[in-house]
């Protein structure tokens, strides 16, 4: 007796096919090659699951559709890639610790390594895996890309072609595929008289203190693990004051960077970027983003404090009534600044176009004259003027630049006060201010309907 035909159904893309068996007698059975003959007489070629088949069969599996026949996607090759070994992301922010402190000791704002240190192996591509339907018909995967040789100084490719060391010690950096390593300065000391002022092109690391009257310049960060004195500091890209700032009045802290410290006592502070601190004491403090006092104390007592986008802590002043006075926001100086530039800039314009008009003229009655006018003595000097008018507009331009950006930055800038503020605080925002006679607790203070608004912390104002 024959076997009954299976039926066999296939999906529309040809990637599955399914079987279903009739049911037979016990006497009777199934062959794989015989429901194998099936699949090629539905145009079934490749991906055959022959041991599908065979558990329909062992298991007498009837009347029921199998998955019997599968095609596969093609599965694209990795490109190829670095893999670092040494940090990439470093946290340049203090982290809050879950008693209530803030650990400033262990942040990182450079990585080092040392000459004959590994710094990174390379990976090649892998090749992709091409994919079929059940005719047959394949489907090409994209093969792996190759990555050029790791660029960048202070490093060189051993001969096994794909791991990268360090030729030199220093401070190392990546971005994009390009790594650079540059010189440090590391002091294990103090600086003080012996060791002399330091100014240095890269970055700066003194594990000991800054003493009064001393200087550290560095054009990269500076790090400073104990304690700053009536000292200058001044690190373009960055600052980190583990032992934070006693001034005693005499110490300046500036960077175009962020700027991280224990605390400041005494101290003249001025940055571009933010500022995190666990206390301010009878400080000037100036902050061109956002200033977070946010360890344990987190407090700003005396002094005057600015920071552009917005002020946190949790609290201002204290209990005997501390002059203190904090601000966030734009001043209306800037606006002056911004009405005197614009003028100049005009004034600047209207002389330039007089001197390109005079060139022209100039220009015109040579050639009518048939003479050369290029190294004549009066067209040089406008020529001259023009160069230097040019220049200031643009100098001009960038200056008003970065003050509309200060605008743009200070939108909905506030002062948040997660405890308490003090009478003798004195709160600004923009031009408006107001004098905290009362003590208030959690607390946000921001411009609503043109002056200063004060809300308990949670509430939204409009």
């Amino acid at each position: 007796m024959s076997l009954p035909m299976p039926t066999v159904r296939i999906t529309e893309d040809y990637m599955a096919a399914y079987m279903t068996i009739p049911s037979i007698d016990s006497g009777e059975k199934y062959t794989v090659e015989y429901l194998t003959d099936v699949l090629h007489l539905n145009q079934i070629k490749i991906g055959i699951l022959t041991e599908n088949l065979q558990k329909m069969i062992d298991h007498r599996i009837f009347d029921r559709e199998v998955l019997v026949a599968q095609g596969a996607d093609p599965e694209d090759g990795k490109n190829g890639y670095f893999e670092y070994l040494f940090e990439t992301n470093l946290s340049q922010k203090p982290i809050m610790l879950d008693n209530g402190t803030v650990d400033y000791k262990n942040i990182k704002m450079i990585e080092l390594v040392e000459a004959g240190q590994e710094i990174a192996i390379y990976h090649p591509p892998t090749k992709g895996t091409n994919g079929y339907n059940l005719l047959a018909q394949f489907k090409i995967a994209k093969q792996g890309a190759e990555l050029p040789a790791l660029k960048g100084t202070g490093f060189e490719r051993l001969e096994d072609g794909v791991t990268y060391c360090a030729s030199v010690g220093g401070k190392i950096t990546e971005l994009n595929n390009r790594v650079n390593i540059f010189p440090v300065h590391e002091l294990y000391g103090d600086v003080d008289l012996s060791t002399g002022n330091i100014e240095f092109n890269g970055d700066v690391i003194i594990h000991g203190n800054v003493l009064e009257g001393m200087s550290v310049k560095a054009t990269g960060t500076i790090t400073v693990d104990k304690v700053v004195e009536s000292a200058y500091i001044d690190g373009k890209k960055g600052v980190i004051l583990r032992g934070g700032v006693l001034g005693k009045n005499g110490a300046k802290i500036r960077s175009k960077g962020n700027v991280s410290a224990l605390f400041f006592e005494y101290a003249d502070v001025e940055v571009e970027g933010d500022i995190d601190a666990d206390s301010f004491l009878d400080s000037r403090v100036y902050a061109g983003g956002q200033i977070r006092l946010n360890g344990k104390k987190g407090c700003i007592v005396g002094g005057m404090t600015h920071a552009v986008r917005g002020v946190e802590a949790r609290e201002i002043g204290n209990m005997v009534g501390a002059n203190t006075e904090v601000s966030v926001g734009v001043h209306m100086t800037v606006y002056g600044q911004i009405a005197t530039i614009e003028r100049e800039m005009k004034d600047d314009e209207r002389q330039l176009a007089r001197i390109e008009e005079g060139l022209v003229q100039f220009e015109t009655i040579m050639r009518q004259k048939g003479l050369s006018f290029r190294d004549d003595p009066r067209r040089m000097a406008l020529v001259k003027e023009k160069v230097r008018l040019s220049a200031q507009i643009a100098g001009r331009k960038g200056k008003l630049d970065d003050l509309q950006a200060i605008i743009a930055a200070s939108a909905n800038a506030s002062v948040v006060v997660v405890k308490g503020v003090y009478p003798g605080a004195r709160i600004c925002v923009d031009e408006q201010h107001v004098q905290v006679k009362e003590e208030q607790r959690a607390v946000e203070f921001k411009k609503y309907m043109g002056r200063i608004g004060m809300f308990n912390i949670g509430y939204t104002a409009g």
